[in-house]
């Protein structure tokens, strides 16, 4: 076979075989193994390999027979030290490595002894790992034999010391990597739970300290290997990062109707290899825990040391069991607290048991034995201990739609189920500060149940999916009516705060409908709204918004309690900042332009420039941000006194902004020749079209929102020009823009417009349908 040849026909050969039935990927590896095989024999007859004294041998996945088609090659060249000189060595190898080299195949590769590779092995805890896959390619099959005998005779000798190195490993791996699970562009080999974690597991297991499930493990290897197969295939390289691009056609190629399916399959097989490492591991260090440290008595009398806790709860040997015999109702719930407050895990036998039972709906007595394990420190390792044995799927009505699946914002770093779970550790921190704090911990546990396939709006479609599960799980109607609520509104006090104008007394009436006029509910939706955000990622919270919304929630919390508002010193936009701008536009004629004082610990500096009120001044403002590169983050844009002064987030740091004179002088220039239309245009690439319905953008008019002007929402793909595009469009049109509300969450961008015709009223119906196609199709463009 010409060597050029080969990696084409290690891809031709997946997509001719195809995912048809589950034999199909170990048995696709195995004739690529057998097809790379051939050729390295070939090689080695070419290179006049002798028959003694010298051998070919692989490891790695190739080592292993479950080789991908762009997988690279891992190879050792054995020799026996008294049969080769240096010379003849060298010239081996080379007659070996370069036509590997020429044929673009990725090789690392190494020359070595039966000794030395066993030395190796002690000293260098990954090459041992690697080593264990030694296997005969061409050659001396019995310097192999010897060589493989060599290397898991020294790891077994030293397993009881490399079980903390392996743990160490496979935990910086995921810190660096992160879990496979869970992201949004997984690496298949590499992040937690993935391939390399198979790896990790077996050669525990090859260590004769702890055994897995075969079975288990074996069906999770395979759905990340055939993944891998066809990420390769699609792709022509030997990367494993499942990359967006590539999801849709790698999700087709293993028979999935959908990319989120795939990713759903992904996850399970994943969280399937994170439990089997974790109980592996642990079981591995049972083996090696000195004799007697848990234990009572002494000699023929020695038994585990147990102790006994309420409801039938035992704990022995470091694990939380339950007394069979006991008939406490309470006695799993109990368990599962325990764990959850103390980090022991859950027995494998109590986990079976538990799976296996029935599930009723919760007594009120279990179920606040339950929420105090959803307080608990350790409630994220207990539910995955749970969920990987499907007990929690079977205790919350509507988990299982959930389970498992991606969330395509960037924003979100978890799938749906795994945010629930960090929402509730993030509500922790407010227990105090609620009347209710059950009510918190199961709202933030149940708050996304209507994140599920084809669902248009998953708060108020998770409402009712929520008060079934509250209802479940033993609350009264009054409370289930409470955490229906606050899972239908979990997204209304970001939504007002950020995007509308906390100047409008409607802002404010529509939080106070909200939450009922009840200063309970506003205080449990303000720590579920934090909670939410925080569970998320970086991306969603931070403290201008912190900001927005603590300022909203003490307006709601003065008009409930009948006071005055209390001053605020500080607002976002900073009030002192944005009064010296008007003064100074008002005093000058020209534009003024503003830095405020850096925002601790944000990756964003914030802008505030005015300049006198005429048409055309928003956009004008928003392409000299353009024009300099400067990526808006948020903005509000307030009128007032016939100045307009915008405040601007953007991504940048302080010392990255241009000085204030440079940005003055380029919205002079810009104002100056707004009405040319020459001059209104941007030197940017277009945008490229829709890929999913994820870039269609949606234009929505807000009813209710505001008495004295339209209030029109802008949400769509974010590019550079978008607000640029958008404020031409209403400067086209005629129309005033009494304030603006900007905010991009990852991909997307959601612009609140505050819009009133030329007598400073509310559209009429005719103009609020021509902007609201005309906004379409600007932020379509």
């Amino acid at each position: 076979m010409p060597s050029e040849a080969l990696s084409s026909r290690r891809i031709t050969q997946v997509l001719h075989e195809g995912f048809a039935d589950p034999s199909a990927g170990p048995r696709r590896r195995l004739d690529q193994a057998a097809l790379v095989d051939d050729w390295l024999s070939e090689l080695w007859a070419g290179a006049d390999g002798p028959a003694s004294g010298a051998a070919l041998a692989a490891i790695g996945s190739l080592g292993r027979r479950d080789l991908g088609p762009g997988s690279d090659l891992d190879l050792v060249l054995l020799l026996d030290p008294d049969g080769h000189d240096r010379v003849s060595s060298e010239r081996l190898a080379s007659a070996l490595w370069y036509p590997i080299w020429d044929s673009g195949t990725s090789l690392d590769h190494s020359v070595r002894s039966p000794e030395e590779c066993e030395q190796i092995a002690r000293e260098d805890l990954r090459a041992a790992v690697s080593l264990l896959d030694l296997r005969l390619v061409a050659g001396d099959g019995e310097l192999v034999d010897d060589t493989a005998r060599r290397v898991r005779a020294q790891w077994r000798r030293e397993a009881r010391r490399r079980v903390a190195d392996l743990v160490e490993l496979a935990t910086e791996r995921s810190h660096r990597y992160g879990s496979l699970a869970h992201s949004s562009e997984p690496n298949l080999k590499s992040d937690r739970g993935g391939l390399r974690d198979v790896i990790v597991i077996r050669a525990i297991a090859e260590s004769w300290l702890a055994d897995h499930d075969h079975e288990v493990i074996d069906a999770a290897a395979r759905t990340l290997a055939d993944a891998r197969d066809a990420l390769q295939a699609v792709t022509g390289s030997s990367g494993t990062r499942l990359g967006r691009a590539d999801q849709d056609s790698v999700a087709a190629l293993t028979g999935h109707a959908t990319a989120d399916d795939h990713h759903a399959v992904l996850a399970g097989a994943a969280r399937a290899v994170t439990w089997e490492l974790h109980r592996t591991v642990r079981a591995a260090e049972a083996a090696i825990r000195p004799r007697g440290a848990a234990s009572r008595g002494s000699g023929t009398e020695r038994r585990p040391a147990l102790t006994r806790l309420p409801h039938g709860v035992l704990v022995h040997s470091d694990e939380i069991s339950v007394d069979p015999d006991a008939r406490d109702l309470l006695r799993d719930v109990a368990a599962v607290r325990h764990a959850a407050i103390s980090g022991l895990p859950l027995a494998d036998a109590t986990l079976a048991r538990m799976a296996r039972g029935e599930i009723d709906p919760l007594l009120p007595a279990q179920r606040d034995v339950l929420v105090d394990a959803l307080a608990g420190e350790h409630f994220a390792e207990v539910y995955e201990a749970l969920d990987v044995t499907g007990i929690f799927a079977r205790w919350i009505p509507g988990w299982a739609a959930v389970r498992n699946r991606p969330q395509r914002s960037a924003v979100h770093r978890f799938t749906v189920d795994r945010h629930l779970v960090e929402t509730v550790i993030e509500a922790q921190r407010f227990l105090p500060q609620v009347a209710r704090p059950d009510l918190l911990l199961v709202a933030a546990l149940l708050h996304d149940l209507g994140k599920v396939p084809g669902q248009r709006d998953h708060a108020a479609e998770g409402a009712p999916l929520a008060e079934v599960a509250a209802g479940h799980l033993g609350f009264e109607k009054a409370d289930v009516r409470t955490i229906g609520r606050l899972v239908r509104e979990h997204l209304t006090l970001i939504s007002l705060a950020t995007g509308r104008d906390l100047a409008d007394p409607a802002t404010l009436r529509e939080l106070l409908r909200v939450v009922d006029d009840d200063a309970d509910t506003l205080e449990l939706l303000r720590a579920l709204t934090e909670a939410d955000a925080r569970a998320a990622g970086p991306a969603a919270w931070s403290t201008w918004r912190a900001d927005l919304v603590g300022h909203l929630t003490d307006l709601a919390r003065d008009a409930l309690s009948g006071t005055a508002p209390a001053p605020r010193t500080v607002l976002t936009p900073q009030r002192g900042v944005t009064e010296a701008v008007l003064a100074a536009v008002q005093e000058s004629g020209g534009a003024q332009v503003v830095y405020p004082a850096p925002i601790d610990d944000e990756p964003i500096s914030q802008i505030c420039a005015g300049a006198p009120d005429g048409d055309g001044v928003f956009a004008a403002m928003a392409r000299v941000l353009v024009r300099l590169r400067l990526d808006v983050h948020s903005a509000v844009v307030l009128s007032r006194d016939g100045v307009v002064v915008n405040t601007w987030w953007v991504a940048a740091a302080p010392s990255d902004l241009p000085h204030p004179s440079v940005l003055r002088s380029a919205l002079d220039r810009e104002l100056a020749r707004r009405d040319r239309a020459d001059a209104r245009v941007l030197e940017l690439p277009p945008a490229p079209p829709p890929r999913t319905t994820e870039d269609t953008p949606v234009v929505t008019v807000l009813p209710g929102a505001s008495r004295e002007s339209t209030v029109v929402q802008v949400n769509a793909r974010n590019r550079p020009s978008l607000l640029a595009d958008v404020a031409e469009v209403i400067t086209e049109h005629g129309l005033q823009l009494r304030s603006a509300h900007v905010l991009t969450l990852g991909r997307r961008a959601v612009d609140v417009l505050y819009l009133s015709d030329q007598h400073g009223r509310a559209l009429d119906p005719p103009t609020t349908g021509r902007i609201v196609a005309a906004l379409m199709d600007a932020a379509a463009t």
